[in-house]
């Protein structure tokens, strides 16, 4: 194809909005198989997705105020409960609007099924929600290889890209190690206390 040459689309879009209500849930992929675990004689099935930008946004919404130990855990448990799209055979992913309402057994008033599914995780063991991030992780860092696999090198990491990776990349290790210190310190304070008053 020469330099002068017009790529022709093959079917010419009605509208923008057409183009972006195509475009609307791009990049979000099903991990394809079924995770099946065996605990105590329940079988839980499960299939999830990679999550939405938006949904991701919602996440670190829901635990500011959180930090340290606590908030790691925590977003972990708020971004899963958005990826889960199937739970032993009830498929999540197609139900919308009031569909999505499921009665909360605690206090019997109706919840979106993310917030049930959310407050479901938390009451499991904690090696269950590990693994169930282990999977979620390596699903979206194989998307994200593949799509960088797509574009030529230059493309997808300049060396201001790399400058600014690495600043971030330190940026939150150091704001780990401080979250992580903050929340020693004041498990230590509280031990301290409890031991004085005594």
């Amino acid at each position: 194809m020469s330099e002068t040459e017009t790529v022709v689309p093959e079917k010419t879009p009605a509208s923008l909005a057409d183009v972006l209500a195509d475009l609307r849930g791009f990049g979000i992929e099903e991990f394809e198989e079924i995770l099946t675990m065996d605990i105590s004689g329940k079988k839980l099935q499960i299939k999830m997705s990679n999550v939405p930008t938006d949904q991701d946004l919602i996440a670190m919404l829901a635990v500011e105020g959180t930090k340290g130990y606590v908030f790691f855990q925590e977003i972990k448990v708020e971004l899963l409960s958005r990826a889960v799209t199937w739970i032993n055979g009830c498929d999540i992913s197609k139900l919308e609007g009031k569909d999505r309402l499921v009665i909360d057994r605690r206090d019997g008033f109706p919840k979106d099924i993310q917030i049930i599914i959310r407050d479901t995780i938390k009451s499991w063991g904690i090696e269950i929600m590990q693994v169930l991030w282990k999977v979620l992780m390596v699903h979206s860092q194989t998307i994200e290889n593949r799509l960088f696999e797509s574009f030529p090198e230059a493309a997808v990491l300049t060396n201001t890209e790399r400058r600014y990776r690495d600043r971030v990349d330190k940026e939150l290790t150091e704001f780990a190690q401080n979250a992580i210190q903050e929340q020693i310190s004041e498990m230590l304070d509280t031990e301290s206390n409890d031991t004085t008053d005594k």
